[in-house]
C-alpha cells in the first residue's frame, strides 16, 4: 500500500472521512430542510464542472512529505534545535499534519535520524503505519506519556540538546500556548541536561512558502470556496432562514470536494464570524448586508473567501463603499511582491481606511487584512494593530494567504468586505479565485 492510495485508490483517511460524511449526510438530509427559496440570482464562476470529488487529489506524495522534512531540518539548523517536540492541538492541528499527514498525539522530530510518531493507543499507531510509507518510528502510550517522550528524545540523542517545543507560547488565538503543565514539568525534570524552548515561531514560518503540491490543493480549495458564495446568491433573500442558506453552502462545498468544509459562517446584518460557524434560527431581512467566512477543504487544507452581499434595497453608501473595496483589494493585490514586509502591508491598509473614514464616515475597523491558507491552526493572522511578533515577516514566492480588506459603511453593520486567496509568485501576486469581483445586490 502506497502513501497516497489503498487498493481501491483511497487513503485510509479518505475512506474514514467518506464513511463519516455519508452517515452525517444522511442525518442532515433526513432531519433538516434545505428549502431555501431560489432567488433567481446567480454568480457566474468559470469551470465549476471540474469541481467534484472524483477530480480531487487522493493525497500528498511521499516526495512532498520528504520535502517538508528536509526544509524543517534546514530551519532547525539555522535556529540550533537538536530536536523538535510537536504536540497535537485541539484548536487546529496544522503542525502535526504538515510533518506527517496523520494524526499522532506527538511527534519527536530529530535533526538527524528517524522521527517518531506517538499515539495514545496501539490501534491508532497500527492504522497510521498501514496508511504511510514514511520512514518513521511508531510508539504508543495511554498512560505515562511523559516517560515515553523522554525516552524517545534520549534515543534521538537530544537528552542534552536544545529541544524546540510546539504549541508552547504565541500560538494563533492562544498566546500562552496549550502544552500541559504536568507534561512540561516532567520533561524538564526528566531531561535535566536539555534546554526546552518554544518552536512555535519556526513551525509557523517554515510552512509559509508552500510546495507545488500544496499550492495546487489550495487553488482547488479556493475555487470550491467560491461555490459557497454562489449558493448564497442563489438562495438568500428577505424572509429566508439563515440556517437554510447555511446548509446549502455546506452542501455545495461538500459536494464539490467530498470533504467537510473548514468553515461556514454566515450572518445577515452582522459580521460573518459572529455566527461562529453555525446554522442559526434567524431570518434575513431586506436592506441587510450578508457577511461570511467560507473555507472549503481539500486534503484538509482550507482557503477562505469573503464577499459582502446586499439584500436589496441597498442602504446608502453601499455602492460607493463596495466600489472602494474593489479598488483597495486590487491595490493590495498589486502591491504584494516578494521582498516587501507584512508590516508595511498593514500600514498601507490602515492608510487607505483612514482616508475613506475621513471622507465618508463609518466605524474604524483594523482587523485581519490577511491570513495564511492551509490546515486549521496555521498562522499568521495579521492586520493593523495585530502585527505582534510577526511584524518582521517578508513576502516570499510560494506564500498563499487570504487577502480580505474591509471598508466601513456609515451606520451599517457589517462592513463591506472582499476576501480571496492570493498566491505570491516571483513577479507579484495572483488571485486564486475565478469569480468576477462585482458588487452583488440581491432583488
Amino acid at each position: 500500500m502506497s502513501f497516497t492510495e489503498s487498493k481501491n485508490g483511497l487513503t485510509r483517511r479518505e475512506m474514514l472521512l467518506t464513511g463519516a460524511l455519508a452517515t452525517a449526510g444522511s442525518v442532515v438530509v433526513s432531519n433538516i430542510s434545505l428549502a431555501a427559496t431560489p432567488s433567481g440570482n446567480t454568480l457566474p464562476i468559470p469551470d465549476i464542472d471540474e469541481l467534484k470529488p472524483d477530480a480531487m487529489p487522493r493525497g500528498f506524495s511521499q516526495a512532498e512529505i520528504e520535502r517538508r522534512w528536509n526544509k524543517c531540518r534546514e530551519w532547525m539548523k539555522k535556529e540550533n534545535f537538536d530536536a523538535l517536540l510537536v504536540p497535537s492541538r485541539p484548536e487546529g492541528n496544522a503542525d502535526i499534519k504538515w510533518l506527517s499527514e496523520g494524526n499522532p498525539d506527538w511527534i519527536v522530530f530529530p535533526q538527524q535520524g528517524k522521527p517518531t510518531a506517538i499515539f495514545r493507543t496501539g490501534d491508532d499507531a497500527e492504522a497510521f503505519g498501514k496508511s504511510t510509507h514514511l520512514d518513521i518510528n511508531l510508539a504508543n502510550s495511554r498512560l505515562s506519556r511523559s516517560d515515553l517522550i523522554i525516552s524517545t528524545l534520549k534515543d534521538a540523542g537530544a537528552a542534552k540538546g536544545r529541544i524546540g517545543v510546539g504549541n508552547l507560547s504565541g500560538v494563533v488565538r492562544n498566546d500562552e500556548g496549550g502544552v500541559s503543565y504536568i507534561t512540561m514539568k516532567n520533561l524538564v525534570d526528566g531531561l535535566p541536561g536539555a534546554k526546552l524552548e518554544s518552536a512555535v515561531n519556526l513551525l509557523m514560518r517554515v510552512k509559509l512558502a508552500r510546495g507545488s503540491e500544496e499550492i495546487e490543493v489550495l487553488k482547488l480549495a479556493s475555487r470550491i470556496s467560491e461555490l459557497g458564495l454562489k449558493a448564497i446568491v442563489e438562495t438568500a433573500g428577505p424572509g429566508v432562514p439563515q440556517r437554510d442558506v447555511w446548509f446549502q453552502v455546506f452542501k455545495a462545498l461538500l459536494d464539490a470536494s467530498g470533504e467537510a468544509p473548514g468553515r461556514v459562517s454566515i450572518r445577515s446584518g452582522d459580521e460573518g464570524n459572529t455566527a461562529n460557524g453555525q446554522p442559526l434560527n434567524e431570518y434575513m431581512q431586506a436592506g441587510q448586508i450578508i457577511g461570511e467566512e467560507i473555507s472549503a477543504s481539500v486534503l484538509g487544507y482550507n482557503s477562505q473567501v469573503n464577499q459582502a452581499i446586499c439584500i436589496g434595497p441597498a442602504p446608502a453608501k453601499w455602492e460607493s463603499a463596495y466600489n472602494y473595496n474593489i479598488e483597495l483589494f486590487n491595490e493590495l493585490l498589486d502591491w504584494a511582491k516578494p521582498g516587501k514586509s507584512f508590516a508595511d502591508y498593514s500600514t498601507l491598509y490602515k492608510q487607505r481606511i483612514d482616508k475613506w473614514v475621513a471622507s465618508q464616515g463609518g466605524e474604524m475597523y483594523f482587523g485581519v487584512v490577511f491570513h495564511t491558507a492551509g490546515a486549521m491552526g496555521d498562522g499568521p493572522r495579521m492586520g493593523w494593530g495585530r502585527d505582534d511578533e510577526n511584524s518582521d515577516l517578508v513576502i516570499e514566492p510560494g506564500m498563499v494567504f487570504t487577502l480580505k480588506p474591509r471598508v466601513p459603511i456609515a451606520g451599517i453593520s457589517p462592513n463591506s468586505q472582499i476576501g480571496d486567496a492570493i498566491l505570491i509568485t516571483d513577479k507579484g501576486a495572483e488571485r486564486l479565485g475565478r469569480r468576477k469581483l462585482d458588487r452583488i445586490t440581491l432583488g
